[in-house]
């Protein structure tokens, strides 16, 4: 966790530089589609993750590599940025580079991501009442992704950018077993210091 918030830090930076610079020049969006493009390749081809990440690689050959690959196809804007990350060899952080960018681009745009996870499909009425929820709770523009998880049981889950809040039956049975357990464990020890109070009055 430390290193991925670390790695989210750093990549921040270009994130950072990168969103200023599409602002001033009106191209956020295609910013985006582009950087969405890219985080599909390096998900997809593990050959462009590997060429991306590798170590082994001189930066000057991978640099070579990036103007052959994208020269023409990417905007000198999103190109440019991948050069300056591959100079301090941090070309590893391109999932984190585009998580960054988008959120910034939901922060400028008043908006807000909403992870819903349920263990049944939410209906319309309810989706609503999520989606009202979520906007008074954060005062933006909800963006809300609804899951079904049927482990939780029953409840919700909602993630409302960096809050959580978890109301599943889950969380509730886990907190019950919790308590008991404490509880049972409270008195193993009293019984233990009354037996041992015993057994020094004896």
């Amino acid at each position: 966790m430390a290193q991925l918030d670390q790695e989210l830090r750093i990549a921040d930076v270009y994130a950072a530089a990168l969103f200023d610079l599409a602002r001033q020049a009106g191209r956020v969006a295609a910013v985006r589609e582009e950087l969405d493009e890219l985080l599909r390749l390096f998900q997809a081809q593990p050959e462009f993750q590997r060429f991306m990440a590798s170590r082994a690689l001189e930066g000057d050959a991978r640099a070579a590599g990036l103007e052959q690959l994208f020269r023409g196809r990417l905007s000198d804007l999103v190109l440019n940025t991948l050069l300056v990350m591959n100079r301090h060899g941090r070309c590893a952080l391109l999932p984190a580079l585009h998580r960054r960018f988008v959120l910034r681009q939901e922060e400028a745009a008043n908006e807000v991501e909403v992870q819903v996870t349920s263990a049944i499909e939410l209906s319309a009425a309810e989706k609503a009442e999520v989606l009202r929820i979520a906007a008074d709770i954060s005062g933006k523009r909800p963006l809300v992704e609804y899951r079904v998880d049927p482990d939780i049981l029953g409840g919700l889950i909602v993630q409302v950018g960096s809050l959580r809040l978890d109301n599943s039956l889950r969380r509730h049975l886990d907190a019950a077993r919790q308590r008991l357990r404490e509880r049972a464990e409270r008195g193993l020890e009293l019984r233990a210091n009354a037996e041992g109070g015993r057994g020094r009055a004896e």
